[in-house]
C-alpha cells in the first residue's frame, strides 16, 4: 500500500492539462473508505492555473466517470480540502483509486503507469520527510541536556546529508530509468523543507535530460512545449550565476580589486585607485535605493570614527534607473540629506546598466568592497556591525 501526503502539490499548476472533446473510452474510478465523502471534484491543470471541470457524486463510497481525452495530459482528483491526487491519464485508460485510510491519506493507484510513477514521486517525499522527523524529534529530546546534543549533532547532521543524497538519487535514477516520462516534471518541485533536492545549480543534467526525453515522448504536448520554454530560461539564468559566479571568485580576500573608473557629480573622473594608501569602503547604493540609505547613517559614523586613521569611502551611485525623471539631481539631493561627507562620489547615470557591475558580480544593493591599504580586497558585503567589527580590526 502506498502512502501520499500532498506536500508539494502547489507545484503541479505549473504544468497543464487539456479537456478534449472526443471520447476515448478513459474513466475514473474510485473505492473509498469513510462516510465522509460524498463527492469528488475533477480538475485541469494549465500552464497559468487549476480549474475544476467535472463533480462526481459518491455511492456506497465509490465513484466512476468517463472523461474524454485525446492527448495524455494531467488531472486532479479532489476528495478533500487537503487530499488531492494527481493523475497522469492516457487515452483509453481505466484508472483506479483505491482509498485505504482517509485520516493518512493514503491510497492505490492501478491501471495507469504515468500516475502510478507521480504517486512513486510523492512516496519517496513522504518517506524521507519521515526520517527527517525522526532526526528532529531526536535533536529536540536531546537539546534538554546540552552537552549530550553536542555529542550526537555530528551524527544528526551527517545522518540528515545522507537522507538529501539518498533521496536525490532515487529521483535521478528515475529520471535514468525513463527520461521520456512527462511525470519527471514532477520530481524538481519536491524539497525537504527549504532544500530543493533536485536542482538546475547542481543537477542541470538531469534537466536536459527530461526536456530531451518529453520532446521525443510528447512533442505535441503543452506540456512539453511549457517545459521546453522554461529551459530556455533556465539556461539563461544558469550561464548568468555562472559568470556572477566567476566574478565573485575573483572578489576574495587577497585578490586585487578591478579598478573603477567613473565621472563625479562635476564631470570629474575618480579612480578606486587615486585612493591607494588608504582603508576603503567601495559602497554600491542609490538614492532609490531605501535600504541603501537606511545604511547611510551607520557609514557616516564609520567615516566620522575613522577617517584620521587612514579610512575612505568610494561610493559608485547605481542611480539612472529609467523611472527616475532626473537621476543626476535625486544623486546630488541624497548626497546631501544623508551627509555623506567624503568627496569620492561616482557614477555614470546608467542605472542597473552601470559598467561596473560586470566587474563586480553583484545583484542587489547596497554591496560594499573593503580593500586595504595597497588595493588588495579585504571582505565583501560588509554592512552594520560587521564594519565596524571589521574595521576595528584593521585600523
Amino acid at each position: 500500500m502506498r502512502i501520499l501526503k500532498m506536500m508539494a502539490l502547489a507545484a503541479t499548476a505549473t504544468f497543464a492539462f487539456s479537456a478534449c472533446e472526443s471520447n476515448s473510452g478513459t474513466s475514473i474510478e474510485g473505492n473509498l473508505k469513510g462516510d465522509e465523502f460524498t463527492q469528488v471534484i475533477l480538475y485541469n491543470i494549465t500552464p497559468q492555473s487549476i480549474n475544476p471541470f467535472d463533480t462526481v457524486a459518491v455511492v456506497d463510497n465509490k465513484f466512476k466517470v468517463d472523461v474524454t481525452v485525446d492527448t495524455a495530459d494531467f488531472m486532479l482528483v479532489q476528495l478533500s480540502e487537503r487530499f488531492r491526487i494527481p493523475l497522469f491519464v492516457q487515452p483509453g485508460e481505466h484508472v483506479t483509486i483505491e482509498i485505504d485510510d482517509m485520516e493518512d491519506m493514503s491510497y492505490n493507484i492501478s491501471g495507469s503507469p504515468e500516475s502510478e510513477r507521480i504517486e512513486k514521486i510523492n512516496e519517496i517525499l513522504l518517506e524521507a520527510n519521515k526520517a527527517v522527523q525522526a532526526l528532529n524529534d531526536e535533536g529536540q529530546a536531546a537539546m534538554q541536556d546540552s552537552a549530550q546534543f553536542e555529542m550526537i549533532k555530528p551524527r544528526l547532521d551527517s545522518t540528515f546529508k545522507q537522507i538529501v543524497a539518498d533521496t536525490r538519487k532515487q529521483y535521478t535514477d528515475m529520471i535514468d530509468e525513463n527520461p521520456g516520462s512527462l511525470a519527471n516534471i514532477f520530481i524538481f518541485s519536491q524539497s525537504i523543507g527549504q532544500m530543493p533536492l533536485v536542482t538546475p545549480q547542481e543537477n542541470f543534467e538531469y534537466f536536459e535530460k527530461v526536456g530531451e526525453g518529453i520532446s521525443e515522448s510528447y512533442p505535441n504536448s503543452i506540456h512539453t512545449k511549457s517545459y521546453n520554454e522554461r529551459m530556455v530560461e533556465m539556461r539563461k539564468n544558469l550561464a548568468m550565476q555562472q559568470e556572477m559566479d566567476a566574478v565573485k571568485q575573483n572578489l576574495a580576500p587577497g585578490a586585487e580589486v578591478p579598478e573603477i573608473a567613473l565621472e563625479n557629480l562635476q564631470g570629474q573622473v575618480m579612480k578606486l585607485s587615486d585612493l591607494r594608501g588608504k582603508v576603503v569602503l567601495v559602497d554600491f547604493w542609490a538614492a532609490w535605493c531605501r535600504p541603501c540609505r537606511a545604511e547611510n547613517p551607520n557609514l557616516v559614523r564609520m567615516y566620522n570614527l575613522y577617517k584620521d586613521k587612514g579610512f575612505e569611502v568610494y561610493s559608485v551611485s547605481l542611480d539612472g534607473l529609467p523611472s527616475q525623471q532626473d537621476p543626476k539631481e535625486a544623486w546630488a539631493k541624497a548626497i546631501t540629506v544623508d551627509q555623506l561627507a567624503w568627496n569620492n562620489h561616482v557614477s555614470d547615470l546608467k542605472g542597473w546598466q552601470t559598467s561596473v557591475i560586470k566587474d563586480f558580480g553583484f545583484q542587489g544593493i547596497p554591496y560594499t568592497v573593503l580593500v586595504d591599504r595597497e588595493g588588495k580586497i579585504i571582505a565583501t558585503e560588509l554592512r552594520g556591525p560587521a564594519l565596524e567589527a571589521k574595521l576595528k580590526e584593521v585600523l
